[in-house]
């Protein structure tokens, strides 16, 4: 009894001990593949354990890369050309499989390569991939042992193969952020280049160099919408065919062979190949596109990424903007000069017109003239004669501005010097007219009415060369209209000389010379106020003095375009007579 009971003993003794020996190289195993996070070398370590303790030749693992498609990691014994394949797998199985030649499968390849059974690689209920073994020599089959180590192999190293899976994925995230950290610091520090630069060369000189030291482009151009094309070795006369297409439809980063089927874009998409032009990035401000560039293959090889178009994007739409900065603040500068010379022409041209007006016994005299800019093309003067007549004349440019300012300054000072020659009136419009001929364009004319008053006889004779009629309200009521003269100043020589008109004013009489800002200003509706309704404003017009008169006249024309911007300048010269002793 004693010695069975040793014997029994010695039995179960010599059973854990194999026990232990078997679990032993799996505790080996597990410590190994548990002390790596690099998903290679565990592949590498299941694969060579697998192999050497089934004497496989052949064996591969498949990771998953997306939903239902596996890709091989790591192999043996198959062909390389296979290695690289991804699967696509519409019934993933969680327990092992075999396979088979039957009809063609995602995995009859394998099937082919000698790979005969699959084993799935499970971590938390969800498949990370497979495990597949080759025939083994005399294609023996695995026993229930040899099936149990190899799913025990496989999961032990699922959670090492997660782990590793994880790690890489947060390498990758790392390394990517670590990317955009520096693009941030590369935009940031180009920022501050591009800022501090306004020279419009300059500016496109630093971004091509930053262009093909960040970007290593092997050909390019930047086409700007309103400006010149900078390339390199890229045909600009091509491109800018293109030009406007580019502009019309490409609204955000695309590489050339993305191009969508359309006629207009296939054209240029043969275009673009023809120049070796592989991207088209649009430079934008405001969501406007103002530039394109467009990038040829890179010298360091491979297809852009959409990351690298993002980059570039960015880079180019700094680069567009500090660009637009620099056009705005040179215009800045240029309206600031022009602002300043209009200010400075401006006091020259109230320089020129009539500081105050003589005092003219039995007349009362009222002025206004207001330009629709800083400067105006509008005239008038009141000039005394030696004779002690005096000389009232009004006229108004074509067009507004500087230029009509010139011309306005440049008729005056003929005025003033004829006048005192005591030539006919006719004569001396003649003389204006001829003048203005030989020294302006053809584009450029003169509408005038002026005439000389004798205060003592109250005779007034005019000449109007084109000008907008005056009116001569009479005491009684009655209008008139100041029509005698002939052309317009400026448009030709006058072929029969002007007529001069005469009009005899009494007491209570009032002359109503204007310009056209008055007859054609335009109310919100754009509907001009008309002469006759200058006409009508008078006729019900109070009696006022020359002054009270003209602010009349000025208050209705307020009235009239209220909410409207000024369209022309208005010049308004008023002339009453009054009994001699009201003064």
């Amino acid at each position: 009894m004693h010695k069975g009971t040793c014997i029994v003993n010695r039995s179960r003794s010599s059973t854990k001990i194999n026990h232990l020996a078997d679990v032993t190289p799996l505790f080996e195993f597990s410590r190994v593949v548990n002390s790596s996070l690099d998903v290679k070398f565990i592949l590498g370590t299941v694969l060579l354990t697998l192999m050497g303790k089934l004497l496989l030749s052949k064996s591969v693992v498949l990771l998953k890369s997306r939903d239902k498609h596996f890709r091989i990691e790591n192999s043996k014994g198959i062909p390389a050309g296979l290695a690289s394949e991804e699967m696509f797998l519409p019934r993933v199985p969680k327990k092992s499989f075999a396979l088979s030649n039957g009809r063609t499968t995602p995995t009859t390849q394998l099937f082919k390569s000698g790979i005969v059974q699959m084993f799935p690689i499970v971590s938390h209920d969800v498949v990370l991939g497979f495990f597949g073994i080759g025939r083994r020599a005399g294609d023996r089959k695995l026993s229930v042992t040899e099936k149990a180590f190899v799913e025990a192999i496989i999961s032990i190293s699922a959670a090492a193969i997660e782990k590793g899976i994880a790690f890489h994925e947060i390498k990758n995230v790392n390394r990517a952020l670590d990317e955009k950290v520096q693009e941030l610091r590369t935009l940031f520090e180009l920022s501050k280049e591009f800022n501090s630069i306004f020279d419009r060369e300059k500016l496109l000189k630093l971004f091509t160099f930053t262009l093909m030291g960040q970007v290593g482009a092997s050909r390019y151009a930047v086409c700007l919408r309103d400006g010149e094309t900078v390339s390199s070795r890229v045909d600009t006369k091509s491109l800018a065919e293109f030009k406007n297409v580019m502009f019309e439809n490409i609204s955000s980063p695309i590489l050339v062979s993305d191009f969508q089927r359309k006629k207009i874009l296939i054209s240029l998409r043969e275009r673009c190949a023809s120049q070796g032009i592989v991207a088209l990035i649009p430079l934008q401000v405001q969501n406007e596109v103002r530039g394109m560039l467009c990038l040829g293959d890179r010298l360091r090889g491979g297809v852009y990424s959409m990351a690298d178009l993002e980059f570039i994007y960015s880079l180019g739409n700094l680069a567009i903007i500090s660009l637009e900065n620099t056009r705005l603040f040179y215009e800045t500068v240029e309206k600031q000069r022009m602002e300043n010379e209009l200010n400075i022409a401006r006091e020259i041209q109230k320089g020129l017109l009539p500081r105050s007006l003589p005092v003219i016994k039995g007349l009362d005299v009222a002025v206004l003239n207001i330009s629709s800019k800083q400067v105006g093309g509008d005239y008038y003067d009141v000039i005394a004669l030696e004779n002690g007549n005096y000389a009232i004349a009004i006229g108004d440019v074509s067009g507004k501005g500087t230029p009509a300012s010139l011309l306005m300054a440049n008729v005056q000072a003929t005025i003033r010097t004829l006048v005192h020659f005591n030539l006919p009136l006719s004569e001396m419009t003649m003389r204006v007219n001829h003048l203005i001929c030989e020294n302006t364009g053809n584009d450029k004319f003169i509408t005038f009415f002026w005439g000389i008053l004798d205060p003592r006889t109250r005779v007034f004779r005019y000449v109007n060369a084109g000008h907008n009629h005056p009116f001569v309200v009479r005491s009684t009521g009655s209008i008139e209209r100041l029509k005698e003269g002939g052309i317009i100043l400026g448009v030709m020589k006058a072929a029969a000389p002007y007529h001069e008109g005469s009009i005899q004013l009494s007491s209570g009489d009032v002359v109503v010379m204007f310009t056209d800002g008055i007859s054609e200003a335009m109310n919100k509706e754009g509907v001009d106020y008309t002469e006759e309704r200058v006409e009508q404003f008078l006729r019900n017009l109070a009696p006022s003095s020359a002054q009270g008169i003209l602010e009349n006249i000025q208050n209705e024309i307020a009235r009239y375009t209220s909410g409207a911007p000024q369209s022309d300048d208005i010049t308004l010269v008023v002339m009453k007579c009054v009994v001699i002793n009201e003064r």
